[in-house]
């Protein structure tokens, strides 16, 4: 199991179909949280497990999960963690490779926060983290990351979660030699790949790092 590929579908915004096609191609479990489900039922997703409270199904559609073969997870409302919480703490006791999240994004930015934040337990256990939102690709980095895919032009962005990060970088216009960014700045947003591939490594500290692509060339 520690060689998994995980992909968990929380049911913030969803866009880009056409990527999620390719994560369900990559991942080798998917889970959906509660009313993720019924959005993965509609996109032809086949899912492994179905975690949460289930208030966001219709009774039609929790009665045709209920009677499905699929693993459910089910909590009471009243609960302290957010679905998308229980459904990363129950994967993570498999010790997968690496966790990608699509549709945490979109709707309560109280939600968009916390799960981002949330998502640091996922690189303790020694997990790479990758954030899936409409043409944007987010990293958890505590160590290094070379950028795949990206192309002369794209955005990058390298915003601290922690209050500083030590930061190296490597194909990006501004390069970064060990200079520490602080996370009261905005000082690492909108850098741009340069000379592909683009690579960022984290001295200390915890990094996330965004990488867009421009809306003039959609992949």
């Amino acid at each position: 199991m520690a060689d998994e590929t995980i992909l968990i579908l929380a049911n913030g915004a969803w866009e880009g179909t056409t990527r999620l096609d390719a994560l369900v191609d990559r991942a080798d479990r998917i889970v959906a949280t509660d009313g993720a489900w019924a959005k993965a039922v509609a996109a032809g997703v086949r899912v492994d497990r179905v975690v949460g409270d289930l208030d966001s199904l219709t009774p039609t559609q929790r009665a045709a999960l209920c009677a499905s073969a699929i693993d459910v997870e089910s909590h009471d409302p009243d609960k302290d963690l957010t679905d998308l919480e229980l459904a990363v703490d129950g994967e993570l006791m498999r010790s997968p490779r690496t966790l990608i999240v699509f549709g945490a994004f979109g709707g309560r930015i109280d939600h968009t926060f916390a799960n981002v934040l949330m998502l640091e337990k996922a690189i303790l256990h020694g997990a790479q983290v990758e954030l899936i939102a409409g043409q944007e690709t987010a990293w958890l980095v505590r160590n290094e990351i070379e950028i795949p895919g990206g192309r002369p032009g794209d955005p990058v962005s390298l915003i601290p979660l922690t209050e500083n990060a030590v930061v190296r970088t490597a194909g990006l216009r501004y390069r970064l030699v060990d200079e520490t960014l602080v996370r009261a700045s905005a000082h690492g947003i909108s850098n741009v790949i340069e000379a592909p591939p683009a690579h960022v490594a984290v001295r200390s500290g915890t990094l996330l790092v965004v990488h867009g692509v421009p809306e003039e060339a959609p992949r």
